[in-house]
């Protein structure tokens, strides 16, 4: 059989085969499900962390601390979603950007995706970290917003930048007269403390949040839920549910790690 053949073979049983999965994006990490089992206590104290921007106040800033698979950044976004909705209701002017500082890789970038999610548009090259901020910064005021900024993985960007952006988003609040700043960031690690200048430290951790790892138990009603939506029913037993919460829970409690086992 030539190679055009075995993938026309490998294609055609795909399409023509009805197979085990119902919707197998909900097994994926970046899935937001309606409802988050095992994490109403952080989701309760991030949500009256951030609430009082709904009466125009600004909220602490926090930092959320656990290891991967905690549910910190389906929690962080499930609040923060869920504020910006109930701000539209009551035409509080709030608004919030997420960013996978990992993802972004440079503190350039990152402020360039703060830059786009208020509709500012900055060159991929050819400024300074420096001038993109001062950017961001004139056209957040000119909005008169209380904006939330979720920085994911910041202890990446300390780590390999050190923390010169946090720092300037410590100050930035002094230079705003219409807008106000708050600053989430979420850490994988809890060393994180030990990286940041001591100015940064005291301004940007007024509230902290900790994620433990969830347990065989918790992560197999995690998995439970969403095999409901994933798989069509009857194709997979509570045994292979059980396993993939076991091993998980083995390799402290990561959530993520029992979706791929469970996924593939």
């Amino acid at each position: 059989m030539d190679n055009a053949n075995i993938l026309d073979d490998v294609f055609n049983k795909i399409i023509n085969s009805t197979g085990i999965f119902r919707d197998r994006d909900v097994l994926r990490h970046d899935y937001l499900p309606e409802r988050l089992p095992h994490r109403e206590e952080q989701i309760r104290r991030l949500g009256e962390a951030v609430a009082p921007v709904l009466k125009g106040s600004r909220c602490s800033n926090i930092f959320i601390y656990g290891k991967t698979g905690t549910g910190k950044t389906a929690v962080t976004k499930y609040v923060l979603n869920s504020l910006e909705i109930r701000a539209r209701k009551i035409n509080a002017p709030v608004s919030f950007c997420y960013v996978n500082c990992r993802l972004a890789g440079t503190e350039y970038r990152v402020l360039s995706a703060l830059c786009r999610s208020i509709g500012v548009s900055v060159p991929f090259t050819g400024l300074s970290s420096g001038e993109v901020f001062d950017r961001f910064r004139a056209n957040l005021d000119g909005l008169g917003i209380i904006f939330i900024v979720a920085l994911d993985e910041v202890d990446v960007l300390v780590k390999n930048r050190s923390d010169i952006l946090l720092y300037e988003f410590t100050r930035i609040n002094e230079t705003l007269s219409r807008s106000k700043v708050s600053i989430i960031g979420i850490s994988n690690d809890l060393r994180l403390k030990e990286f940041l200048d001591p100015r940064v430290l005291s301004s940007l951790s007024e509230e902290e949040i900790v994620f433990r790892p969830y347990d065989a138990s918790e992560l197999r009603d995690i998995l439970r839920e969403r095999a409901q939506m994933a798989f069509h029913d009857g194709v997979l037993s509570e045994g292979a549910l059980s396993l993939c919460a076991a091993l998980a829970a083995a390799e402290h409690g990561d959530a993520r790690r029992a979706l791929d086992l469970l996924r593939v």
